[in-house]
């Protein structure tokens, strides 16, 4: 394939750091407003006497578009994987950790590990991390699939709970776990990372038995902190296995980082129990927890389907451009995962170029214009078109 100029590649490889903290704080902007019209309408509620039953619709709307938003945020720290956040990769790392990553559980060494493979091995069934866990056997090997077949094994599935979890359980595996599925276990001689979790979650739990039996809860938590940042102080720097350019130092320091993330998120909500009551632990977990949990997973799998399923696994067809309505571009191929084929071509060139690199590539390389797979829609396309369904169904 012919490729694009080196000037015009290093143009649109600048990066805009200013406009993806913009979009991110739009995004919590969102969060809040979404959480805070929730929480208000549970208040009036209350205050108004109404039964519980009332509240049930705004709440279930609430928790699936908190589940929109951390897929966005999530996507945002995809951007970051790639280096495309801030120049420093340090700084890079560290403040897409704090803004994409802890708040979703997650860590992006963990991301970047299984994401490196699958840009080295788009769509293969041995080699590719995305499709590890049984997912080839379970999702990819349906396709090609008819519309309504689909709708039924897809669309209709979000109301199944054994469906979303099961995925949910792929993406704890790689993200959480730090596992890569079929491929084995990541590999660390520190144990620092197994002792937060366990830290994380006695830590968890020690707040939950506070509020439920009245219990002053942050006095414990600042304790508890206590201990883990000894035991990060004791552990030698040497124990953590230099990767991705990050010196053992570094990943130590982040290790303290998540520690201190995590401590102060228990900090806060047992802070904000004592003086607003327990519904503050209900809330978050309704709130955030729950769509994390189902929602965000959901979407997860429906973008890779979109992006990869009944794809090759050459340069050229291993993803495809889809135009579609304002609504799935927001909710489910945001920033930039509309341009999925040019990202995977030009992986290190950030979100809002792609569509540039995309029109680009159209007028100067016949190769491409002659492979790429456009959808225009999601389900129906226009007259002479084809849909993102239509490309999974042929």
């Amino acid at each position: 394939m012919k490729l694009l100029h080196h000037q015009q590649l290093r143009e649109w490889s600048k990066l805009r750091s200013w406009r993806n903290f913009g979009w991110l704080a739009l995004d919590y902007a969102c969060v809040l407003l979404v959480a805070g019209c929730a929480v208000g309408f549970h208040i009036v509620c209350q205050e108004q006497g109404y039964y519980w039953a009332w509240e049930l619709p705004v709440v279930l709307l609430a928790v699936f578009h908190l589940g929109i938003l951390q897929h966005r945020i999530a996507l945002m720290g995809h951007e970051a994987s790639h280096g495309l956040l801030l120049p420093s990769r340090v700084w890079n790392d560290r403040v897409a950790n704090l803004l994409c990553f802890y708040p979703l559980f997650s860590d992006i060494r963990l991301y970047r590990k299984r994401h490196v493979g699958h840009h080295l091995h788009p769509n293969d069934h041995e080699q590719d991390p995305n499709l590890f866990g049984g997912k080839v056997e379970r999702i990819w090997a349906k396709f090609p699939m008819g519309k309504l077949k689909f709708a039924r094994c897809f669309y209709l599935m979000f109301f199944w709970p054994p469906f979303v979890l099961r995925n949910l359980l792929d993406l704890f595996l790689t993200l959480s776990a730090g596992t890569q599925g079929a491929a084995g276990t990541v590999a660390r001689k520190s144990p620092l990372p197994l002792l937060g979790r366990i830290w994380f979650i006695l830590s968890s739990l020690l707040l939950v038995s506070c509020v439920a039996f009245g219990v002053r809860s942050w006095p414990l938590l600042l304790c508890m902190t206590a201990l883990a940042v000894c035991v990060w102080a004791w552990h030698p720097a040497q124990a953590f296995s230099a990767e991705g350019g990050m010196t053992p130092k570094v990943l130590k320091q982040n290790a303290l980082q998540k520690l201190s993330f995590n401590a102060m998120l228990l900090l806060v909500v047992g802070v904000l129990s004592e003086r607003f009551g327990g519904q503050v632990v209900v809330a978050f977990i309704v709130l955030w927890v729950c769509p994390l949990i189902y929602v965000f997973p959901y979407l997860m799998l429906l973008r890779e389907i979109y992006q990869h399923a009944n794809a090759g696994t050459e340069d050229l067809d291993n993803s495809r451009i889809m135009h579609v309505d304002p609504f799935t571009r927001w909710a489910l191929l945001g920033y930039g995962n509309d341009y999925h084929l040019a990202h995977h071509l030009y992986p290190n060139i950030p979100h809002d170029r792609l569509a540039e690199v995309h029109d680009a590539l159209l007028r100067e390389s016949g190769d491409y214009a002659k492979a790429v797979a456009e959808s225009y829609g999601v389900v129906q396309a226009p007259p002479g078109r084809r849909s993102i369904l239509d490309l999974l169904a042929r």
